[in-house]
């Protein structure tokens, strides 16, 4: 019956404050909950400045709110935004003010009247033109247990600001430190992403470049960058070698009576044909004008670059029969100029230095390379001549008519020549004199 009294009789006026003030606080609590959510869920920087401010001046009931992050490598605390100002960058030294104190002592601060305390940095108020009457500011402490900024809020709507405030303003930093760490994390992440991805574009590009280059650049030299980037030998080096030397008969009188598009044509088509067949037997274009090519054999002992060459011209001439049955020109039948020729060449690169800068080239020097062009212009009607030092090598192999000796431009002494009519796959070596 008592209870049943106490129930009936009116609520006094304190107790239905008392009942406010739990409303209240479960209110802010429930808000708290919720900033919680939402602050740690943003991962823009930006956007969350804006976030924090916002949810900080409703749930702590104040006009302002303003996020300090410390720039170490400046020595500042910044903020992007202040809620009721434009969105400008706000710096200040990291030992300024009541915030730079929190800051350095990673203590909170509760105060009623800013004007009397001689920590507060008046500055920002003159500038923006806010009065400043009371703030509670606090650190924002990571993971690390690391200061990395301030939060604070100014002017409670209702009041002076209190312990209770302080306590809700620590639990509102805790989330805001974890989203400010987590913004960031996500910044980095998103920054190295787009650094990788221009990485990775930039890599595409110079692998197209390289492409490209590779076109222009003999194989051996891309292999010897390949291989070693940090350190390409530009010496020349003797080598045994054999070179091959081919352009078109009568070229000169071709362009001067032909149309260029078709001449271009014509050299393209034969040429691209004549390099699948010196690419089969690894011979390396080292020279190139426009009709004729200088190739190269120094991969494999001496007697298998003497026969690589001499293969690939027979293929060539094959080819160049083929070319000129299916793809007929007005001037008529392309024939080649071939002459290939052994022996020791100084091979590496060759230096050109002028003021417009430097150029090296990559060839085989000497009278082995002087022979083989010499012997090139000798023959005629697509045939393949050799000099003596390529025939010994491969007498024992080959089917050859010797010519005579030919007296050739710059040699000093008369030439053999031999025309290749044929290799004999089935012999080997031993069947043929002996190599010295």
């Amino acid at each position: 019956m008592d209870a049943l009294d106490d129930k009936s009789k009116p609520r006094t006026i304190g107790r239905r404050g008392e009942d406010w003030i739990v409303r209240d606080q479960n209110y802010r609590y429930q808000q708290l909950l919720t900033v919680g959510q939402v602050l740690t869920s943003e991962m823009n920087i930006e956007r969350l400045f804006e976030v924090i401010m916002d949810q900080t001046n409703r749930i702590m009931q104040t006009e302002r709110s303003t996020v300090f992050l410390h720039d170490p490598e400046n020595g500042e605390l910044w903020s992007l935004v202040a809620t009721g100002m434009q969105r400008n960058e706000i710096r200040i030294p990291q030992e300024s003010g009541i915030a730079g104190w929190v800051f350095k002592a990673q203590s909170s601060v509760v105060n009623n009247d800013v004007y009397e305390d001689p920590r507060f940095f008046s500055q920002i108020d003159k500038s923006s033109g806010f009065q400043t009457r009371n703030l509670i500011c606090q650190p924002l402490i990571n993971r690390e247990n690391r200061c990395i900024g301030v939060l604070q809020s100014l002017n409670k709507q209702y009041g002076k600001f209190n312990d209770e405030d302080l306590d809700i303003l620590r639990s509102i930093s805790d989330y805001v430190a974890i989203a400010v760490e987590n913004a960031k994390l996500y910044e980095n992440v998103k920054s190295y992403s787009e650094e990788l991805r221009k990485t990775l574009i930039h890599l595409e590009t110079l692998e197209r470049v390289k492409h490209q280059l590779t076109k222009f650049v003999p194989s051996t030299v891309r292999r010897l960058v390949e291989k070693d980037p940090e350190s390409i030998s530009l010496e020349k080096a003797p080598m045994e070698v054999t070179v091959l030397f081919l352009d078109i008969e009568g070229f000169s009188k071709i362009t001067e009576t032909a149309d260029p598009f078709l001449v271009n044509n014509m050299v393209e088509n034969h040429f691209s044909a004549y390099l699948d067949c010196i690419k089969r037997y690894g011979g390396d274009v080292n020279e190139t004008s426009g009709d004729g090519l200088m190739v190269i054999f120094k991969e494999g002992r001496q007697e298998e670059n003497a026969l690589a060459a001499v293969k690939a011209g027979l293929d060539i001439v094959v080819e160049n029969n083929r070319l000129n049955h299916d793809v007929p020109y007005p001037w008529g039948h392309v024939q080649l100029h071939m002459g290939i020729n052994s022996g020791t060449a100084y091979v590496g690169c060759t230096r050109m230095q002028s003021l417009a800068g430097e150029l090296y080239t990559y060839t085989a020097s000497g009278l082995v390379t002087v022979v083989a062009a010499r012997i090139g212009a000798v023959s005629s009607n697509t045939r393949v001549y050799v000099g003596p030092d390529t025939y010994r090598i491969i007498e024992y192999a080959c089917d050859a008519e010797y010519l005579g000796d030919h007296d050739v431009k710059n040699v000093s002494e008369p030439i053999p020549v031999y025309w290749i009519k044929a290799i004999n796959e089935s012999s080997t070596p031993s069947q043929g004199p002996a190599l010295k």
